[in-house]
């Protein structure tokens, strides 16, 4: 299990979560297609430092949707669950490359000159656009002019 995937877990809510030792993506992916507990939204909130109105536009709901969903008893869904997945995997890479948990946060809500002056939390609501900060961040990682 590489750093970067603790990491991920840790911001998810770690063993309490996830029943114990993470050994695997597959161990992730199982519990993310299960349904994360509604707490996570919470951790995942102050972990990234979003806004409840920033989480509830990542995760495509609402912000009374939100509110809502964490304070229910059942686990999230899987499709907001892998949305919250997503959020979370991009700040470990971030804060992975950029070495900095502070300088990742503010990296991810600055125009980048490699997005096209986009802001990178502005495109973690699709697939698409999490693909293209990814590569980004890697591109910045191996020191490819961006």
């Amino acid at each position: 299990m590489t750093a970067f995937n603790l990491e991920v877990v840790q911001i998810l809510g770690g063993a309490e979560v996830f029943g114990g030792d993470v050994h695997s993506q597959l161990n992730i992916a199982d519990v993310v297609g299960a349904g994360l507990p509604p707490s996570s939204l919470g951790i995942v909130k102050g972990a990234v430092g979003l806004t409840s109105a920033e989480v509830a536009e990542l995760i495509g709901v609402t912000t009374r949707t939100m509110s809502r969903l964490a304070k229910q008893s059942r686990v999230l869904s899987p499709v907001v669950s892998d949305r919250l997945y997503r959020v979370v995997s991009i700040y470990a890479l971030a804060k992975d490359v950029l070495e900095d948990g502070d300088f990742a946060r503010e990296w991810l809500r600055t125009p980048q000159y490699g997005l096209g002056q986009r802001v990178p939390l502005d495109l973690l609501n699709t697939e698409a656009g999490t693909r293209e900060v990814e590569s980004l961040l890697s591109r910045i990682e191996y020191g490819v002019l961006t």
